[in-house]
């Protein structure tokens, strides 16, 4: 197969965030409004594609699905770099890391203030090779998209886009459960809910560092590869809570997954704006010390329950368990074991594990022994 050598040699983009700030009404013309138009940029540290200080930004402005026109983004910042330190992890076995190099790239306009409002699209080339969820793996463009309501979403109102929180990196070991809070602030102090939704790619997969934006809108989906999609980026065993933002599971094998957020801005209780952040979490092949009970355990077999804990870190060293009854407590050196319980009710039992380098891990499972019931 062959790729465009552009194109081949721009595998650099690990994720992008469009947002905007309304500044206020136009001096000259109180039918235009003044917006302050921001992208924020994310490039692997170790990338062989072109640096931050090269990239050039040009955004679409969409009104419906035609170009209103071009916006030119300079850069506003310096390129910073953000990396895991590992030293933090002393829990942590394998050998991991996560370098980003990200840049800020900015510009004022003044746009008439339209009805139906406009859609935001900035084009470019590529994201990072070998990406695990998709059925294209290498050459995939970028599409980073957010919108300004109309008047006729606002009854008059003004808008800016929510920022979200996280802006440093993360560590994800694979099998292993995990938390990332993907919660947004909102400058309106709107109400915001979160989804998982299709990430955007680019014609022809990009065609350079700054794609100049066609005259119609485009907004084509990725070519997720099944079981993934844009809805489970990351399998069926992550979610993301609608309310907060927290995304939180088991993660999926090693590698780099594609991941976009959704936010809907809620005003009076309708739904008037989306905004959204596509970034690519790397999932590693790392270990920890950690204690993985389920939730809940109910017995309606027998008095006899199996424990076992889900997490198997070969770091682990002893288990202590304690089945929440005083009767009968005990202590195996094992991730698994059964206990008989000697009435019915509601247990609460704790497992706590450790490893080297005093390194502990806990949970707790509620139990539920009710012989004879369904």
């Amino acid at each position: 197969m062959v790729l465009s050598s552009t194109c081949s040699f721009a595998r650099h983009i690990a994720g992008g965030e469009l947002y905007y700030t309304y500044t206020g009404p136009d001096p000259s013309n109180a039918a235009n409004s003044v917006y302050t138009i921001t992208l924020r940029l994310f490039r692997e540290c170790n990338s062989s594609g072109p640096t931050l200080e090269s990239e050039q930004a040009t955004v679409g402005i969409y009104e419906g699905d035609l170009l209103l026109r071009s916006l030119p983004l300079p850069r506003i910042t310096d390129v910073t770099t953000i990396s895991l330190n590992t030293a933090a992890f002393p829990c942590l076995v394998g050998n991991v890391g996560a370098c980003y190099q990200v840049a800020l790239y900015s510009a004022s306009i003044v746009l008439p203030n339209s009805p139906i409002g406009y859609t935001l699209s900035r084009l470019g080339c590529c994201r990072v090779d070998f990406i695990s969820n998709l059925s294209v793996p290498v050459s995939v463009g970028s599409n980073y998209v957010t919108k300004i309501p109309g008047r006729i979403a606002l009854s008059g109102g003004t808008n800016s886009s929510p920022q979200f929180n996280v802006k440093d990196t993360a560590l994800i070991c694979s099998q292993k459960k995990f938390t990332l809070d993907f919660g947004a602030i909102d400058p309106d102090s709107d109400s915001l809910t979160y989804s998982f939704c299709d990430a955007f790619t680019s014609p022809g997969g990009g065609g350079g560092t700054n794609t100049q934006p066609p005259n119609m809108l485009s907004q084509m989906p990725l070519p997720y590869r099944a079981p993934y999609s844009g809805t489970e980026p990351l399998g069926s065993s992550v979610s993301i809570d609608p309310a907060t933002g927290v995304i939180s599971g088991i993660a999926p094998p090693p590698g780099n997954y594609v991941v976009n957020v959704c936010i809907t801005e809620w005003r009076n209780g309708r739904p008037f704006a989306e905004h959204r952040k596509d970034f690519i979490m790397a999932v590693q092949g790392c270990d920890f010390i950690e204690a993985n009970l389920p939730d809940k355990i109910i017995q309606c077999d027998n008095f006899t329950v199996f424990f076992e804990n889900e997490s198997n870190s070969s770091a682990i060293t002893n288990y202590v368990w304690n089945f929440g009854d005083s009767l009968n407590n005990t202590h195996p050196q094992s991730g698994s074991v059964q206990h008989t319980y000697k009435d019915t009710g509601v247990y609460k039992a704790f497992l706590t594990v450790t490893g080297p380098k005093g390194c502990i891990g806990s949970d707790t499972v509620e139990v539920r022994v009710f012989p004879g019931f369904k």
